[in-house]
């Protein structure tokens, strides 16, 4: 049986125990932390499909139309070539060059209808023609010569249901494609919940993944608890198997969708494109039926990007590309923080979800940590989703989808069309799926392709291309006060690859020694950021401070500048409630800017004390907390750790929770300490009486838990005022 509670915003597990007998008492130690309890990473995205097995997509097996790579872009010894005013089109009809060495004759195939300008052919092959141009311009007659290109139709795959992927020209994509289709030297990690397929068994695996995935693992590992392989759901632990073991309830398959947009086998004449054709695919399993833990996501950033992880066997194929569709409320921790700057340091670029609370990103993770491209959601409207995150963490927008609506009328819904799983009928299919976890890997797969035009791109030139070349979205299409609160806008993949290929990265990215703050209340710190320039960029980049709460204020020494360096000088009042609050670090120069997430963490566990704590035995009744059959202690002893007992228990199943009210409001509420006995996933361990230690961590809580559980809330409050 299982009672589920939402405790700071994030889906916790009440395991029953075994049975036991008789009154007795639970008895432990409480001790003060400085993290946040219960954090549970594994994002809840919206998954409000149109199950495609309600209304099959046939492939169609007739093959679409594409230009062959490698085919000639211009018609060999044809030249378009534009004469200085006075010169008669007509004594130039037949002209003789020296091409290279050698006399060349030049005919005139007839004039054009812009003024002073002809075609000219001469009996030259593809690769003598470019030499041509440099005799023809060479000459005091000639003002401009021009090859005549050979254009194709936009770069169209022929998978059978790519007409119903509009989210794909959306970003101008199509002519993407033109550019390049991707580089299978770029490999693209995708954390998540793991991939339908295995190597040589088809009945497990999606026809439309294709040959392009590498060897990838299993970072799922045993967690505490009756069932310590409950999250893994394969009976094992970690294993090179990154195979989905989970269903549509738990994991929905969610890594295997994300994959194919990032790169689904594309040009096959059947299912769905993916952004990039060519890349070689990563997965990496971290999420599991229960969520995923911020170690084992630690683990596989560092895995992927060809990091050594004790007890795991080496990548041998170190990915350039990670995304993340994945997140949950909270900060970013530091081990988190520690394993991107790492691995972005050696030029990964790392891509994640804003999340899909429609609420300010910074407030969850990784959306807010450093060194990562956040990712907003678009519908069919180009306009913020409905539910997506938004704010000055947001970086770029890209195609999220929305199925509760269907805007172009193709009678289906405006999701993202990607590959799924029908358990109804156990058969592979395709599905509308939305989210910014579908919007993540847009970027990603755009990233990619950036990458096999640039592979020594790195995070802050990737960025500031993807901004600089994105459209930006107005206040009324963000749906916020502010367009800014969208970021840069929606991406732009055909600009964002042009920009790419002539070497536009001119911008600036803001960076700092340490992203992550502690301050006590009534101190400070001094922040140093820095301002990396590149593609020639010289601009004066004035510096702004957001999100910040009541009682702290930042200056900037100098607050605008054309140098790289100021000091960002943080003063905490004595007021501020003990917490961690996501800062942001605006710079601006025109229409160019750049953001850098702080985390501030005021106050510290171990100079607190468990003097006044609340220790709960919660009794477990109907999936919630009955207030009338639980018992609470206080905790008199000070320091930074105490034991206790509550005694004289009844039989039954009890959440053990602490709570420290810091601000004496009588709610539980951000800068309180709260904790409880949970395994290593965050789930709450449900526990019986009888001598039973249950010792656990109180913890600074960064936001108010107004979800909580009402029984929970109830009784805990309850508890104070007694």
């Amino acid at each position: 049986m299982y009672a589920r509670w939402l405790l700071g915003g994030v889906l916790l597990a009440l395991l029953t125990a075994c049975p036991g007998g008789g009154l007795g008492n639970i008895g432990g130690t409480v001790s003060l932390g400085s993290s946040i309890t219960g954090q549970r990473l594994g994002e809840q995205a919206r998954q409000g499909s149109v199950p495609i097995g309600d209304r099959p997509l046939q492939i169609d097996p007739q093959p679409g139309k594409l230009r062959r790579t490698g085919e000639a872009r211009f018609v060999p010894g044809e030249v378009l070539v534009e004469f200085r005013g006075g010169v008669s089109l007509q004594s130039v009809s037949s002209l003789r060059l020296q091409v290279q060495g050698r006399p060349v004759e030049l005919q005139q195939v007839r004039p054009l209808g812009l003024p002073n300008m002809a075609l000219h052919r001469a009996d030259l092959s593809e690769a003598e023609t470019p030499a041509l141009l440099a005799a023809l311009r060479g000459r005091s007659d000639v003002v401009s010569a021009d090859l005549n290109w050979l254009e194709q139709p936009l770069a169209t795959p022929n998978d059978t249901n790519y007409n119903l992927q509009w989210h794909y020209p959306a970003i101008n994509l199509p002519q993407a494609w033109d550019r390049t289709t991707g580089a299978n030297s770029v490999v693209v990690a995708i954390l998540d919940t793991g991939v339908l397929f295995r190597e040589g068994n088809p009945a497990q695996s999606h026809p439309d993944i294709g040959n392009r995935l590498l060897p990838g693992y299993d970072m799922v590992s045993p967690i505490s608890g009756s069932n310590p392989l409950a999250n893994a759901g394969d009976g094992n632990g970690r294993d090179s198997d990154p195979f989905d073991s989970g269903d549509e309830q738990s994991t929905g398959y969610h890594g295997t969708h994300v994959g194919g947009t990032v790169g689904a086998a594309t040009n096959n004449n059947q299912g769905v494109a993916g952004v990039d054709w060519t890349a070689r695919l990563l997965h990496v399993r971290v999420i599991g039926l229960l969520g995923a833990t911020v170690a084992d996501q630690v683990d596989a950033i560092l895995w992927a990007a060809g990091e050594p992880v004790p007890g795991v066997p080496a990548n041998a194929n170190p990915a350039k590309v990670l995304n993340m569709s994945l997140g949950g409320k909270g900060p970013c921790t530091t081990a988190r923080q520690n394993a991107i700057n790492l691995v972005t340091g050696k030029g990964v670029v790392v891509v994640v979800a804003a999340g899909n609370e429609n609420d300010d990103a910074s407030l969850y993770s990784p959306a807010s940590c450093a060194n990562v491209i956040t990712v907003g959601a678009t519908d069919y409207a180009e306009a913020r989703a409905p539910y997506s995150n938004y704010g000055a963490r947001v970086d770029v927008m890209a195609p999220g989808g929305d199925v509760s609506e269907d805007l172009n009328n193709d009678t289906y819904a405006d999701g993202v069309l990607s590959l799924g799983f029908n358990e109804q009928n156990q058969e592979f299919n395709y599905k509308f799926l939305n989210g910014t976890s579908m919007a993540a890997p847009h970027v990603a797969g755009v990233v990619a392709l950036m990458k096999a035009l640039n592979p020594n791109l790195n995070t802050a030139q990737a960025l500031q291309i993807l901004k600089s070349t994105a459209r930006p979205l107005n206040a009324t299409q963000c749906n916020r006060p502010s367009g800014n609160d969208c970021g840069a806008g929606l991406i732009d993949a055909n600009a964002a690859l042009a920009a790419v290929q002539g070497g536009s990265t001119a911008g600036f990215s803001l960076s700092t020694t340490n992203t992550i703050l502690q301050v006590q209340p009534g101190g400070s710190v001094n922040v140093p950021v820095t301002m990396s320039r590149s593609g020639g960029f010289s601009g004066a980049v004035s510096l702004s401070l957001l999100g910040a709460p009541t009682g702290v204020s930042g200056s900037f020494n100098p607050p605008s500048t054309t140098l790289n360096n100021s000091t960002l000088t943080l003063n905490v009042a004595a007021s501020v409630p003990n917490g961690t609050y996501a800062l942001t670090v605006r710079g601006t120069s025109g229409s160019t800017f750049a953001s850098l997430p702080l985390s501030l963490r005021v106050g510290s566990g171990t100079n607190a004390s468990v003097q006044g704590t609340l220790v709960l035995a919660c009794y477990v009744a109907q999936g919630d907390c009955d207030s009338n059959r639980s018992k609470v202690i206080q905790i008199g002893q000070g320091g930074t750790s105490a034991s206790y007992s509550i005694p004289d228990l009844a039989d039954g199943d009890y959440a053990v929770l602490g709570w420290k009210d810091v601000n004496g409001n009588d709610n539980v509420d951000r800068g309180d300490y709260l904790g409880g006995v949970v395994d290593n996933a965050g789930n709450l361990v449900a526990v019986r009486p009888g001598n039973l230690r249950a010792d656990f961590q109180l913890d600074a809580l960064s936001d108010d838990l107004s979800r909580l559980s009402p029984g929970v809330l109830r009784s805990l409050e309850r508890a104070k005022v007694k």
